[in-house]
């Protein structure tokens, strides 16, 4: 007898493979049949007629290395079908750091990845090992895959000082990224249009490459620059990984600024040249035409040596301001500057802030704001700066739909929210998010698939499944639907599946997801989140 069968469903099994009727059984954690399993006695039966059963769905670039401490049911995600998620993008993570560093870090991740949370953040390790120790004490309802952060080794090393790491300080950082892929990180990230990750040459960078690379590790980047100088930084990415002796990762791949728009071709170009020189190159994207980031990604570079303290005190300096504000208006070489790429503050979404007294401004433009107050827009984001200590989260509309439409459906895109999971009720009930958190795979389905006609319902699939599962170095045991392999398992119906999230209203689950199975344990039954079954596990890299 089995414990679960799923029956009457049609399977898409992630590997593209046209569609196909079966019936699947689970035991214990791992499916132990797929086909004709009518006969076969089952504990629980589950009725998949008329709907479509596929591996659980992978997010391959998302924030939750915080959410998933403060609310384990990573609500959003499962709901979106989602049974495994990335975490440690972007240069941005929450270990390794020592004691004395851990202030420092807690302030910049207070800007970037939970700015507005209303919860006090703590880091009680000091090493990767110990950060996954803690996920598996306390695991959340989706498997969790690290990587390990540049921006944390550098901080916890240099803090947020400019300049060139000495040798001593190298082989430190050296030694922290070769234990981390000890303790089961699978590469490096950096995010260089952020701090410390801008502050970081290429060099330095593909240094810190050697380190991983005896491991099988892979170099995961947010580039320098993804409007004026995307090419001069794919270009340094390029060398990065060469340099490094490691396969290269482009994170949500994009194009920014109207005068960019297009593009994108030319970045596929430089691509399928480096795979040509025999470089592996991998991507990702999420499928909308905004993105998010922090406020402070507004401003230069220079306000932000020293941490955030440092970066309120010299906003508070009329001078600095007025630096400041040209910086803004005509940039900096080597520096993308997002106010340029946005053509206007019209165009740029308050998403969250972290006092009550401006939670109003949340949802309004940064022109609309600004004359509401009767401030000139720079003035009223350096105030809002001060007076939320940095912790604004934004939404700028940057991208074109035709860019979004060419990168989501190349075939070898796979597919990642770039969020934090959120929640609609409890700690993770906060701010006006990215519709992205809630809707990403409805979108490949409700958009790409029915309405546009531009993917089958398997490519939406592969792309969220195998193909990143491959990526991760997991495809021998999760993303398809293979006995033997962990019963990871989503049952979606093909007409009804859609994304409702917007960016005036974004806390709305996707639709038309029936059953979420985790690890050989249903985490959502009949479209409904099972709170209390948190069946994640912490995937640690495994040697080859």
């Amino acid at each position: 007898m089995f414990d679960m069968k799923i029956v009457n469903g049609i399977i898409l099994d992630g590997t593209g493979k046209h569609r196909f009727k079966a019936d699947i059984a689970v035991n214990g954690d791992k499916i132990a049949a797929i086909g004709d399993l009518s006969k076969e006695e089952a504990k629980v039966v589950i009725d998949a007629k008329g709907k479509m059963v596929a591996p659980g769905f992978i997010d391959f670039h998302t924030h939750s290395d915080y959410t998933i401490l403060f609310d384990q049911r990573a609500a959003s995600r499962i709901y979106s079908g989602v049974t495994s998620m990335v975490i440690g993008n972007c240069g941005i993570g929450l270990a390794p750091i020592r004691d004395e560093k851990k202030a420092d870090l807690i302030s910049y991740l207070s800007t970037r990845i939970v700015g507005t949370i209303n919860a006090d953040l703590f880091l009680d390790w000091n090493t990767e090992d110990e950060y996954f120790k803690y996920i598996e004490k306390n695991p959340p309802a989706v498997n969790i895959v690290s990587y390990c952060a540049q921006g944390a080794i550098r901080i916890d090393e240099m803090g947020f000082a400019q300049g060139k790491a000495t040798d001593e300080q190298m082989a430190n950082m050296k030694a922290k990224l070769t234990q981390a892929m000890k303790d089961g990180a699978i590469g490096l990230t950096s995010g260089l249009i952020y701090m410390p990750g801008a502050y970081t040459s290429k060099e330095e960078l593909a240094e810190l490459c050697k380190a991983i690379a005896p491991f099988g590790g892979y170099y995961c980047t947010h580039m320098r620059d993804e409007g004026d100088g995307e090419m001069e930084a794919l270009d340094e990415a390029i060398y990065i990984a060469k340099n490094g002796g490691v396969p290269l990762h482009v994170s949500h791949l994009k194009a920014m600024g109207a005068q960019n728009w297009g593009n994108v071709k030319q970045v596929f170009e430089k691509i399928h040249q480096a795979q040509a020189e025999g470089l592996e190159v991998t991507y990702d994207a999420y499928p909308y035409t905004a993105g998010m980031t922090g406020l402070s990604a507004i401003m230069p570079p220079w306000l932000f040596e020293g941490g955030v303290s440092s970066m309120v005190e010299r906003l508070k300096q009329p001078e600095l301001r007025e630096k400041a504000r040209y910086d803004i208006f005509h940039g900096i070489k080597g520096w993308q500057d997002y106010f340029l790429m946005t053509g206007g503050w019209q165009n740029i979404l308050i998403a969250s802030v972290f006092t009550d007294a401006n939670k109003y401004l949340e949802g309004m433009t940064i022109a609309a704001a600004a004359e509401k107050l009767g401030k000139d827009p720079v003035d009223f984001c350096y105030d809002l700066l001060i007076e939320e200590n940095c912790k604004v989260q934004i939404t700028p509309y940057i991208m074109s739909q035709d860019d979004v439409d060419l990168v989501i459906t190349d075939p070898d895109c796979m597919i990642g929210s770039d969020s934090c999971d959120f929640a609609n009720d409890g700690i993770l009930n906060f701010g006006k998010p990215h519709p992205r958190a809630y809707g990403t795979t409805g979108v490949m389905f409700r958009y790409y698939v029915k309405e546009k006609g531009m993917l089958t319902y398997e490519d939406a699939v592969r792309k969220m499944t195998s193909l990143p599962a491959k990526r991760l170095g997991i495809a021998d045991e999760r993303g398809t639907l293979k006995e033997g392999y962990y019963a990871d398992i989503v049952i979606f119906d093909p007409e009804t599946i859609a994304d409702k999230a917007t960016y005036a209203d974004p806390k709305q689950y996707t639709v038309g997801i029936d059953t979420v199975i985790v690890n050989g344990q249903i985490s959502m039954r009949d479209g409904k989140q099972i709170d209390e079954v948190h069946a994640g596990r912490m995937l640690r890299r495994k040697d080859k």
